[in-house]
């Protein structure tokens, strides 16, 4: 399952859109606090909210787009619209006032999720894509849900239980995790070879992604999730917020995958997969291949993704597009510099400090004006707070040794 395109009409500060072709593996929407980034998240997560209820129930209903949402500049209401393969659209539409011109048109949905359901009924280890919407409310709480009294029986459609609140279902993992490996252990005893099926997509999902953790399992007393770093053991709650939210957030999705793909390798699944603010607590380092690394791990997955970082958008070898007061520009950012995302892509006027930048801006104006006090005064406040060596002092110099040569100095 792969959204080809998608169009937007007067949803929230969106009010028209129109991407013709999406990339196939990751789409990156960049800008500032508003642009439209998560509305554009929401807009593909309202739509596939229908897709999910109705492949729960054939007459599920999904969520309307909120009344709230529709822009006040709309004449008529709000329009979401992805464009599927074979040509097929699935289009939400909420109107202000009734027009007969203007409705929901959901059949081709309706067909796809007929011919899964259709494909389950037949082969009960047929597979599912997966979806699923990471919010920015991604925290692992300090203490584990309790397990359910009465036994719990898996289906391939858990996969897409909770899949679109946006938040971070560690409790759901947990719960999951523990159940699938108390039957492995079960198993065990009389297979010793036993693996399950579930449990070894986790493992390797971890090693693909995150080497440097290991032999990830329940401790019962006292209880808690724990992995190996290295060759120390810790708890999950004793690591830092980014390493939860990245353990966490590849975890669930190779959780997804794992129920909706009881055969073959869970982590060719296909899916999309919505993640808003994926540099959320991450180190530099993280930030510089998490991209790259889900890409890599989950490849038959679409990824829908926004970020602040440009070290992030320079991992992205996929489609970049920036939203300004509404509109859609597509950027190039794989590979750049992130000076140079910054300026180009984030439209930050400078990278550095923005005093420091003034004083770099006030030397080169004193080189402008021939001012020697100024320069000189300028060049040692930058000297104190950048050292000599910097790149800004070594230009400042130059430049003021080239204009000293033309004067004759």
């Amino acid at each position: 399952m792969k959204i080809n395109s998608i169009s937007i009409e007067y949803f929230r500060g969106l009010q028209h859109i129109h991407i013709p072709q999406l990339d196939e593996h990751v789409n990156l929407f960049v800008g500032i606090n508003g642009a439209g980034k998560s509305s554009m998240l929401d807009a593909i997560s309202l739509v596939f909210s229908w897709y999910i209820a109705r492949i729960l129930s054939i007459k599920g209903r999904g969520r309307d787009i909120p009344k709230d949402d529709i822009s006040q500049h709309s004449p008529n209401g709000c329009i979401i619209e992805l464009g599927m393969g074979d040509e097929h659209s699935w289009k939400l539409y909420r109107s202000l006032k009734y027009h007969k011109t203007d409705k929901s048109d959901l059949s081709a949905m309706n067909q796809t999720v007929a011919a899964l359901r259709a494909e389950l009924d037949d082969n009960e280890n047929g597979s599912l894509p997966i979806i699923a919407h990471y919010g920015v409310n991604r925290t692992i709480p300090n203490t584990y849900p309790r397990l359910p009294r009465s036994k719990y029986a898996f289906s391939q459609l858990d996969a897409y239980k909770n899949a679109l609140t946006g938040g971070q279902l560690f409790s759901d993992f947990f719960n999951w995790f523990r159940f699938s490996e108390d039957y492995e252990n079960e198993q065990y005893k009389n297979n010793a070879s036993y693996r399950d099926h579930g449990l070894e997509t986790i493992r390797r999902c971890m090693n693909l992604i995150m080497p440097e953790y290991s032999d990830i399992k329940v401790s019962r007393r006292p209880l808690a999730l724990t992995m190996k770093k290295g060759n120390e053991i810790f708890k999950i709650n004793q690591l830092s917020d980014g390493e939860k939210c990245y353990i966490a957030l590849v975890c669930d999705i190779a959780r997804r995958l794992a129920i909706a793909n009881p055969c073959g390798d869970p982590l060719k699944g296909e899916g999309v997969v919505l993640i808003d603010e994926i540099d959320l607590h991450l180190h530099p380092k993280w930030q510089q291949s998490i991209v790259s690394r889900l890409v890599e791990t989950f490849p038959n997955c679409q990824f829908f993704i926004t970020t602040h970082s440009p070290i992030v958008a320079s991992d992205v070898n996929g489609k970049v597009f920036g939203i300004k007061n509404g509109e859609i520009i597509q950027q190039r950012t794989f590979g750049k510099l992130s000076s140079n995302i910054l300026s180009s892509v984030f439209e930050m006027p400078a990278a550095r400090n923005l005093r420091v930048q003034s004083l770099i801006d006030s030397g080169y104006d004193a080189i402008d004006k021939m001012d020697e006090p100024m320069y000189s005064q300028k060049l040692g406040e930058l000297v104190k707070i950048l050292g000599a060596d910097d790149t800004a002092i070594t230009g400042l110099r130059i430049e003021k040794s080239r204009r000293d040569k033309i004067a004759g100095k």
